[in-house]
């Protein structure tokens, strides 16, 4: 049977900000990957970079619990032999 690989967190934080702030690291991102394919988190002296693939599966996800709201994106993408790969042909 073969195992499941474990997994590594690499980035996990919080943090309370102004929507304009909010705003202005999703555009940071954004403008990151269409130009760069890449960003690059940095907290400290840590630096992570986030490249994904060309293909990525995104998921969007609103949820209320009471007076709380919560809206999510997850983005998701596989290296080496899971990649997505393109098919054409010749």
């Amino acid at each position: 049977m073969k195992e499941k690989p474990l997994t590594e967190i690499l980035i996990n934080h919080e943090e309370v900000q102004r929507v304009e702030d909010f705003a202005a690291t999703l555009e940071t991102i954004a403008k990151k990957l269409r130009e760069e394919q890449k960003f690059t988190f940095v907290q400290g002296e840590e630096q992570i970079e986030v490249a994904p693939s060309a293909k990525v599966e995104a998921e969007y996800k609103y949820a209320i619990k009471g007076d709380k709201h919560s809206f999510e994106i997850e983005f998701e993408w596989y290296t080496g032999d899971k990649a997505a790969k393109s098919m054409k042909i010749e």
